[in-house]
């Protein structure tokens, strides 16, 4: 098993998971996956395949998946940075909200955890996004 960082592309992957199982779907499917970001399942299957070889998400019968604990873990990393940054682009800089979501999905993989716990601190840590959806809290 390989222990690299995950490419840009793959942390995707891992906020789509993430995100899936946040909206109530009991298992999240290959197939669940390639409609939300609107991918082919033979190219989702692909970057799984080697999200499962970099044991971050396992992948059972009929294309179910799964995390690993440490994926887990990043995806709800990955999540709070995206949720974070929405907050600061939309309440500060007073963005759309679609703007926001949009500048925040290439911001995600740029910050580093520190500016993310800082750009916390100065917007009072917030607990929802400007979606109104709930901003995983990191221990």
């Amino acid at each position: 098993m390989r222990t690299s960082k995950p490419t840009a592309v793959k942390e995707d992957y891992l906020r789509a998971i993430f995100r899936l199982q946040e909206d109530g779907a009991e298992s999240v499917r290959l197939v669940d996956v390639a409609g939300y970001l609107g991918l082919s399942r033979s190219t989702v299957s692909e970057r799984v395949r080697e999200l499962v070889a970099q044991g971050y998400v396992k992948h059972a019968k009929y294309g179910q998946l799964s995390f690993t604990r440490r994926g887990r873990e990043l995806a709800k990393k990955l999540t709070h940075k995206h949720r974070m940054v929405e907050v600061f682009l939309h309440d500060v800089l007073r963005l759309s909200k679609a703007e926001a979501h949009i500048e925040a999905h290439q911001l995600e993989h740029a910050l580093s955890d520190t500016v993310i716990k800082r750009l916390g601190i100065f917007l009072g840590n917030p607990t929802v996004d400007p979606h109104g959806t709930r901003i995983p809290q990191l221990h």
